[in-house]
């Protein structure tokens, strides 16, 4: 009897379990759905009634190929790029992150800022042998998981991100290949490095860096320390573009120079002249709200803008704005070294592609490098500056990177506004009419 009423009581408190678990679930999904509402109605009043539309869902892939997918590939291809596994940190990355905190604690030690005791460097170092994370997924099971593992294990597709658009695309591995070694082949772009200039960029760089701390009496620059790998070379694919040709990115994480031009970029960002530069779909949609658009609207994009960015021309600008701008604050770095180590980070950042073939940019900025933004955002601020010291500024005229929203009062206006910025630069722009009576922009329909 006795057993026969514990048993009762312990299946009375499962389904009690069960029941207070459904009612958690049930106030999680009123929760989400609360928040997502609140979300939406922030965003619809930020909208202009008649002028703005939200954007529609979108799928989660675009398939390329002639390949039908099985359907647990359909599946974890359509949560999107937004749910995936995570992934595990290479040993060497974290050796190296652990190595340069190591060195940075150290400086600041010798500078008087910092304090440490002698088993930090202990436990740093065994830090960097540890393996901690959990990389397995909640919400991809088992059967997604080995549906990911055997299409990414197809060597005849390739699977990679769209550009412009929160969706992946399927495509042929021999075309994706194709399309990157076509890119490559521009010798006025791109060279070929036979041998591995490594440790002579490294040798070049440090006695740059030296210099800079040495005359700032601070640790301004990080130098080089420990091992490093090359960049890597891929694209994504624009399949808002007839053809789908790539938006190249040269990634820079593993690279010599990747932390010095990280800094280099926090350094040198204030002084970008960006009055026509946005930096999210926010400050659209809230620049929208401010100035409603009227007459004539259209995008002016530029081709290929971060490697048709003239490397040169742009340090110049650079240097022109830090040192003999009177309106901008004086910079504790030496002209002759800024200009050495942005030459560095640019010209001379090494990357590989599919058949591990070394390569520099030899002109134009990467895309994945930190410098690829800055450079690209200087030289389109620059060259805004002087177009409209030239011209009337139109109605409107905002920029994300390499795409201008105009609005003004006639077509011809933005016609002449058009030809000032090919006078202006060396980028080639295109210029894009709205279909009836809308157009997208930072996904956003005017």
């Amino acid at each position: 009897m006795y057993l026969d009423q514990e048993e009762d009581g312990t299946s009375n408190n499962t389904l009690q379990g069960q029941g207070h678990r459904n009612d958690i679930i049930e106030c999680l999904h009123h929760l989400e759905e609360k928040d997502a509402e609140k979300k939406m109605r922030t965003i619809t009043k930020k909208l202009i009634e008649g002028k703005l539309r939200l954007p529609q869902e979108k799928e989660g892939y675009i398939n390329l190929i002639t390949y039908t997918l099985i359907p647990e590939e359909d599946e974890i291809l359509k949560m999107g790029i937004n749910c995936h596994c995570f992934t595990q940190q290479r040993p060497l990355d974290k050796s190296l992150e652990i190595e340069s905190l190591t060195d940075n604690s150290q400086g600041q030690e010798d500078l008087g800022n910092l304090q440490t005791t002698d088993a930090l460097q202990p436990l740093l170092l065994s830090e960097a042998l540890t393996d901690q994370g959990d990389y397995k997924s909640n919400v991809i099971d088992w059967c997604l998981r080995e549906a990911a593992k055997q299409l990414r294990e197809k060597e005849d597709i390739t699977v990679r991100r769209a550009d412009k658009t929160a969706a992946f695309v399927l495509i042929n591995t021999e075309d994706y290949h194709r399309k990157l070694d076509d890119i490559l082949a521009d010798s006025t772009k791109f060279r070929r490095i036979a041998n591995n200039p490594v440790n002579k960029i490294r040798w070049e760089a440090n006695r740059i860096i030296e210099t800079v701390n040495a005359t700032s009496h601070a640790l301004l620059l990080p130098p080089i320390t420990g091992d490093c790998d090359l960049g890597y070379i891929y694209g994504n694919v624009k399949t808002h573009k007839r053809g789908n040709p790539l938006h190249l990115i040269i990634s820079q994480i593993p690279a010599l120079t990747y932390q010095l031009a990280k800094r280099l970029n926090a350094i040198l960002t204030p002084y970008i002249q960006g009055s026509h530069s946005l930096k999210s779909s926010a400050e659209f949609l809230e620049a929208l709200r401010v100035v409603p658009p009227g007459g004539c609207i259209c995008p002016m994009d530029v081709e290929c803008l971060f490697t048709s960015v003239p490397i040169n021309e742009t340090i110049q600008m650079i240097l022109d704005r830090v040192f003999r701008d009177p309106t901008t604050p004086s910079l504790n770095i030496p002209e002759h070294a800024l200009c050495a180590s942005l030459e560095i980070c640019t010209e001379k950042a090494l990357f590989s592609n599919h058949c591990v073939h070394m390569y520099t940019q030899i002109d134009g900025v990467a895309v994945g490098s930190p410098l690829g933004v800055l450079f690209t955002n200087f030289y389109m601020g620059t060259v805004e500056h002087r177009v409209f010291e030239d011209i009337d500024q139109p109605r409107m005229c905002l920029r994300y990177i390499d795409d201008t929203f105009v609005s003004a009062n006639s077509q011809e206006e933005i016609e002449n506004q058009w030809r000032a910025f090919h006078n202006h630069s060396c980028l080639s722009f295109t210029i894009e009419h709205s279909q009836n009576c809308c157009l997208p922009f930072l996904d956003v329909l005017v």
